[in-house]
């Protein structure tokens, strides 16, 4: 059936409007793209019947996104429409020369001494963006995205070209910019202690940006590194809304979102996936160390409380002992706060760090998710170190912190996943844990991805991912074994009795 014509307007490099569409239509597309919020059924709103838990990407004034065009034209002509597109975008976009392997051959591997070659899968991913000008590179944690986004810096750059880095913390500013300057390329930092925007090429965080979001609009290129971060509405904002006149748009990271409004999010401000590297093609090519994993559920013991319970309250046939310990706390910050409170699974988890630590090469990286659980934990660890945002609060004590790694072999440092659990570069990570991270697909893949660095001495890692035997616990351990099938990560699974362990050892001692 005809129904006219309709036009595209493409109002700058984020936002078009679609022009003459028909009410029904308008209402198809608007439900089509909209997508569910993660977690929407907490959301207040929700649950008074305020708003149907969706983000639209669709509006019904026709408003819609320029990343989306590839999937809307289709709809049009289907509906039997006659579609003119205006673009009032102004900018003469160039489209560089592919990237070649030698491109950095005349700077220095700092760790090897050798030239810097690009390997295939780097220039793969590098020139599948440069070939459509926008767009996204997963590229496994280890594959050396900050080199790759070096890369298209410069053969951008050679053209004029000023770009904006945008990484998730201050550790991964210095880390970045001195990749760049490395190679040559003449970059300077918008952060909040250093504001040298008198370069071709700078690197900040969303954190300084949205303080000052007319930075951005000095810039030609975006470059998101760890761009699954743009779900959040601070980056995504100053990506899509400050943005809006920059042609060249880029992605990089491990790990995309698994939750489809998380994943429209980033679609929408940077493009659609050009290029995937997994981390097991990685491994298997020699890129990334080996892995093995050893996930570990303590078991707490309720026994006690379970024959209380029967003796004392169970009214007719009591629950089996298995069926009352999932039910014994009400909620998972209650059972959170119980094994974060417990000083024996404390104290069992400090000496098998400690006994990992005090094997060859025993550096060992340790997650956790809040600050008075890894203050115990490190207190309990002779010579450990715990960093998180309120005791190590510079970005420079971070680093020398992590630069420790370089030439200590029995290093124990205990992190907050919050400040090193992306994008952080530590190649001698020779044990790596997970102590009750929860289920967050990002949080859990780019945590792995700390330890898969290779070094010279280094082409394995140890992973231990310790969590309980309680309800949310195991809950979470499933959730977490999931994403490690699908990673292709081998992984064996202990339960441990930590109080009986204890206290056998506490007797030969």
């Amino acid at each position: 059936m005809k129904h006219g014509h309709v036009k595209i307007r493409i109002l700058d490099e984020v936002t078009m409007i679609v022009v003459g569409l028909h009410g029904s239509h308008i209402l198809e597309l608007y439900n089509h793209f909209g997508v569910y919020s993660a977690n929407y059924f907490f959301n207040p709103k929700f649950k008074l019947g305020q708003w149907d838990g969706k983000i639209r990407y669709f509006h019904k004034d026709g408003k819609t996104y320029l990343y989306l065009l590839e999937d809307i034209l289709p709809r049009l002509i289907k509906y039997g429409y006659k579609v003119e597109v205006e673009d009032l975008r102004q900018t003469n976009v160039v489209v560089p020369e592919l990237v070649k392997e030698d491109i950095f051959s005349e700077y220095f591997h700092p760790d090897t001494g050798k030239p810097i070659i690009l390997r295939p899968d780097q220039l793969q991913g590098i020139n599948a963006l440069i070939e459509h000008g926008y767009g996204i590179c997963v590229a496994g944690t280890g594959a050396g995205k900050t080199l790759m986004c070096a890369a298209l810096v410069a053969t951008y750059g050679k053209h004029k070209i000023r770009t904006l880095t945008i990484v998730p913390d201050t550790t991964l500013i210095r880390q970045t910019k001195l990749q760049y300057i490395h190679v040559g390329l003449d970059t300077g930092e918008y952060s909040g202690d250093h504001k040298t925007l008198n370069h071709q090429h700078v690197v900040s965080t969303w954190q300084a940006l949205k303080n000052n979001p007319k930075v951005v609009n000095m810039f030609d290129m975006v470059m998101v590194d760890e761009c699954h971060g743009l779900r959040g509405n601070v980056l995504s904002s100053l990506v899509t809304k400050h943005a809006g006149n920059m042609p060249y748009r880029f992605g990089f990271t491990g790990t995309l979102p698994k939750d489809e409004s998380d994943k429209m999010a980033v679609h929408v401000a940077v493009g659609p996936l050009r290029s995937e590297v997994k981390a097991h093609e990685l491994i298997e090519l020699g890129v990334l160390a080996n892995l093995n994993i050893d996930v570990i559920q303590l078991e707490e013991d309720l026994k006690k409380q379970y024959q209380e319970y029967c003796e004392q309250e169970a009214i007719g046939k009591p629950p089996t002992y298995i069926q009352y310990k999932d039910g014994y706390f009400p909620d998972y910050a209650s059972e959170k706060s119980y094994i974060h409170r417990n000083d024996s699974r404390i104290e069992w988890i400090a000496r098998y760090i400690d006994t990992k630590r005090d094997e060859k090469k025993g550096n060992v990286m340790c997650l956790v998710d809040n600050i008075a659980f890894g203050r115990q934990l490190a207190e309990k660890i002779p010579g450990a170190i715990f960093v998180n945002g309120k005791d190590v609060k510079t970005a420079e004590k971070r680093q020398a912190v992590y630069d420790m790694f370089k030439d200590t072999d029995d290093l124990v440092v205990i992190a907050t996943v919050h400040i090193a659990g992306t994008g952080l570069s530590i190649n001698r990570i020779f044990n790596l844990f997970l102590i009750d991270i929860g289920k967050s697909f990002i949080r859990v893949i780019q945590a792995i991805g700390r330890g898969l660095r290779m070094a010279q001495d280094k082409d394995s890692v140890s992973i231990t991912d310790i969590s309980s035997d309680l309800k949310y616990g195991k809950r979470h351990m499933k959730v977490r074994t999931n994403y490690y099938d699908e990673a292709k990560y081998p992984y064996k699974k202990h339960k441990v009795d930590y109080k009986e362990q204890l206290r056998k050892v506490d007797m030969l001692q």
